[in-house]
């Protein structure tokens, strides 16, 4: 569960070579957090906050002026509306470490190298145990170890474990994209008491604050209420609001070329006309001259029916992103297959002079697309970060996204995709 670096252009794609690879394990790529999902909507762990934005406010930056023209960016915090939250959330189970295919001198010499005392180890040695199942170890840690390890030891350990989606409080770890924990929590509902409980296990890895804990603070909170709270602070997400400035009616014709890309150009033009002529405030947000599948759906959350949970995928960021020229969005791209033949065969790739509506994949080492977003202007992006229902539409630099997928790919290639009827 993607936050602001300092946005730059957008960068060259890597490669102009779409892997066969991609094409086979996409499938299991998208279903996996179909998982997650399932998981959070029926009760386990999901979180929300209220939609100020935590800490000091970042200041406003300005774009590189483009063919796009001259944005302004506003960092605005998020989150999920409390309805959205389960009253009992959380798998009221114990903590469990699981490292698949290792020995207990391997887990041993892993825990050390990562700053766990001798005495921290001899106190996890009755709770550790070899699992033929997983062909590795399984520590159950008590709880107090698992409160009283330091950040640094907690992100050593937490991102290995992160790497095995059966560690699934480290895999999907509450997370921020933040220096501190007051960047996060500040000004959310949870009460003083929570934070307290909540900010010793906050950890860091890359550019993002992380939280894996929570059931070690749990049972410590009698309230459905403020557990409520708690996950809607958690659940914040970061990013920026975006305004177009237009000084002059000398610029309306480019913008509208450049904005109304989807032959929209004729329905742009009379507002940003309208802007450009008014004595105060020339400025207008993005979010006016997008398609209408983008206007309704960004910085938004997805609304769950009972009907959606017998689909195979709730919004993802294929179904997102293919459907970000449509009118009505066309739930055959909730099909995997579908969805790939269609980027596969209605697109083509491009490397530079990036416009509105590209599609942006992100490839793996191995060959594996495992996100698509959609191209906005300046290097930023239209997306949506899983398919969770406290997943919204957001937008995100380029350089924010591919940190936000760092674990699973630290140095992605950003391959972009164009429509062929432009």
């Amino acid at each position: 569960m993607a936050t602001p670096r300092p946005s730059s252009p957008a960068p060259a794609a890597n490669t102009v070579t779409l892997p066969k690879s991609w094409l086979v394990t996409m499938a299991a790529l998208v279903t996996v957090p179909w998982l997650v999902v399932a998981w959070l909507y029926v009760g386990a762990g999901a979180g929300r906050t209220d939609p100020g934005a935590g800490g000091a406010p970042a200041p406003e930056t300005t774009s590189a002026t483009g063919p796009w023209g001259h944005l302004v960016r506003t960092p605005i915090v998020i989150s999920p509306p409390l309805e959205y939250v389960p009253a009992d959330w959380g798998r009221n189970a114990p903590a469990e470490w699981v490292f698949p295919d290792a020995t207990v001198e391997v887990v041993t010499a892993f825990l050390s190298s990562s700053g766990f005392s001798p005495e921290q180890i001899a106190q996890l040695g009755p709770h550790t145990r070899r699992e033929a199942q997983v062909r590795g170890v399984v520590i159950n840690p008590p709880a107090d170890l698992v409160r009283a390890l330091s950040p640094d030891v907690r992100s050593r350990l937490y991102t290995q474990l992160s790497r095995s989606m059966l560690n699934f409080d480290q895999a999907q770890s509450f997370r921020f994209r933040g220096k501190t924990p007051d960047d996060w929590l500040s000004g959310t509902l949870m009460s003083a008491d929570t934070r307290r409980l909540v900010e010793p296990l906050i950890y860091s890895d890359s550019n993002f604050l992380h939280f894996a804990d929570i059931e070690s603070i749990r049972s410590q909170i009698a309230s459905p209420l403020e557990r409520q709270y708690l996950a809607k602070g958690l659940l914040r997400n970061a990013t920026v609001m975006v305004r177009l400035s237009v000084d002059s009616p000398d610029e309306v014709s480019g913008l509208a070329n450049y904005w109304g890309t989807g032959g929209r150009r004729t329905d742009i033009r009379p507002l940003l006309e309208s802007i450009s002529e008014a004595n105060d405030g020339r400025s207008i947000d993005i979010v006016h001259l997008l398609p209408a599948f983008a206007r309704s759906h960004l910085y938004r959350f997805p609304k769950v029916q009972t009907m959606d949970l017998t689909r195979p995928l709730l919004a993802n960021c294929l179904w997102s992103s293919l459907n970000f020229f449509e009118e009505v969005p066309e739930d055959r791209y909730l099909d995997v297959d579908y969805a790939l033949n269609a980027l596969r065969t209605g697109y083509y790739i491009v490397e530079h002079g990036y416009q509105l509506g590209d599609i942006v994949a992100l490839v793996d080492d191995e060959g594996d697309l495992f996100h698509v977003a959609v191209y906005l202007a300046d290097g930023l992006l239209f997306t949506k970060n899983g398919t969770s229902p406290v997943a919204p539409w957001t937008i995100m630099s380029v350089d924010e996204l591919t940190d936000f997928y760092h674990r699973r790919a630290p140095a992605p290639r950003v391959i972009y995709h164009r429509l062929n009827a432009y």
